[in-house]
């Protein structure tokens, strides 16, 4: 033991007496640890983030119609909708249902087009819909009594109006050249992605389609009909209770439908983002930073080169030290401390650069990403970049262990 503490000191000795070189031979590992150690760890955040996401979903749940038990499946009722939230109103937090068309609004700054989303007064609490910034969404008695009221987002209030600031206001809306006017009384959240992607939208010479929201029943003003819907989306107070509400909306419903046949209705099985993007987004990871990765191996090449350069200018103390009885182990371990000890340096550097700018880029938010330090990751790089000084010390050592004494003591 206290041999190799010897030959770990003349490694640092030598190390010290050439640290610019030292260092540069450290770079190639420097760096192929910090992107390694940086790329997956922002790989683990954005899975993170996927699953995050897929967690808050867990408690919307969608039953529709089973088509393969009924060849008309619009046969859910407003009636229907209303009972079921009568019946759950314990344990849901709304109950949404809709059907869409396309239609023209006309404002002082022009006439657009817009996807018309006919609804109830639970679409508010719809799957991957935004939440109100301001106003109110519309009731069960708007629905009930037809009224002629909207709720936009504020994509398109700006396009309509110049401004979110729209409560209150009329637009003019036609489908089918029926003109109807509606009153704003909602806004809802327009998020910085589909601020981002109608930018690229207009960079590339087209418009996003504008949305907005009205009471199902209004398209009877336009000389619409709707009477029933093929599915709805129910979101549940607590993620625990999806599957016990999922049982008793489709037995009510199968209840209320007996006439039509038995297991008229199904539970949509919901869409696991982590079970269908997680092994994606793993082999990509691993692709990324096995091509990073790649940056160890010329560091490696470096380093070997180094110690070439090291063997050679100490050939006259290797043929004293061959002369005094040194053994060819001590010296292949003397050669193996000194690449080992560069590359581990490099290694514990890379490591915290690469920890650094995780937390940089968390802290910054940088394009959304939350990256999330891998530990396992931080191990492997550890190791690698430690076997990266052995494998490739290899050469060097045996090449200095195996010198000729005689020829070695000439500087040969």
């Amino acid at each position: 033991m206290g041999q190799f503490i010897e030959y770990v000191k003349m490694a640092l000795d030598n190390i010290r007496a050439n640290k610019g070189r030292s260092l540069l031979t450290m770079l190639g590992i420097i760096i192929g640890i910090t992107s390694v150690v940086t790329i997956v760890s922002i790989g683990n955040g954005l899975k993170e983030d996927v699953i995050n996401a897929s967690n808050e979903q867990n408690n919307q749940l969608t039953i529709m119609a089973n088509s393969d038990e009924i060849t008309d499946p619009y046969i859910i009722t407003g009636e229907d909708i209303q009972n079921l939230e009568i019946s759950l109103e314990d344990s849901i937090s709304g109950i949404s249902a809709a059907q869409s068309s396309y239609g023209n609004v006309e404002t002082r700054k022009g006439k657009y087009e817009a996807l018309i989303t006919f609804s109830t007064s639970g679409y508010e609490f719809a799957q991957y819909m935004t939440s109100l910034v301001s106003g109110s969404y519309f009731t069960d008695n708007d629905v009930a009594n037809g009224n002629m009221v909207c709720v936009l987002d504020e994509l398109t209030a700006i396009y309509l109006f110049g401004n979110t600031n729209v409560l209150g206001m009329d637009l003019d809306l036609n489908i089918d050249n029926n003109i109807q006017t509606l009153n704003i009384i909602g806004i809802r959240e327009t998020t910085e992605e589909v601020f981002a992607a109608e930018k690229t939208y207009l960079a590339m010479g087209m418009e996003e389609s504008l949305r907005i929201e009205v009471p199902y029943t209004t398209v009877t003003a336009f000389g619409g009909k709707i009477d029933g819907f093929s599915s709805i989306d129910i979101t549940a107070k607590n993620k625990e209770d999806v599957s016990m509400i999922a049982q008793n909306t489709i037995r009510m419903l199968n209840a209320q439908h007996r006439s039509l046949g038995d297991n008229l209705f199904i539970q949509q099985k919901p869409i696991d983002l982590s079970d269908m993007f997680g092994p994606i987004m793993d082999g990509v990871t691993a692709f990324v930073a096995l091509v990073a990765a790649i940056s160890l191996i010329v560091g490696g090449i470096g380093v070997m080169n180094i110690m070439l350069v090291s063997v050679t200018e100490r050939t006259r103390e290797i043929g004293i030290r061959k002369a005094l009885g040194a053994k060819t182990g001590s010296i292949i371990t003397q050669f193996l401390c000194e690449s080992a000890i560069i590359s581990g340096v490099g290694g514990v550097i890379g490591i915290l650069l690469g920890a650094g700018l995780t937390a940089l880029i968390s802290a910054l938010e940088i394009g959304g990403i939350h990256a999330h330090l891998s530990f396992p990751a931080v191990l492997v790089a550890t190791l690698f970049s430690c076997s990266v000084g052995i494998v490739f010390g290899i050469y060097p050592a045996r090449k200095a262990a195996k010198l000729n004494p005689i020829d070695a003591l000439r500087g040969i």
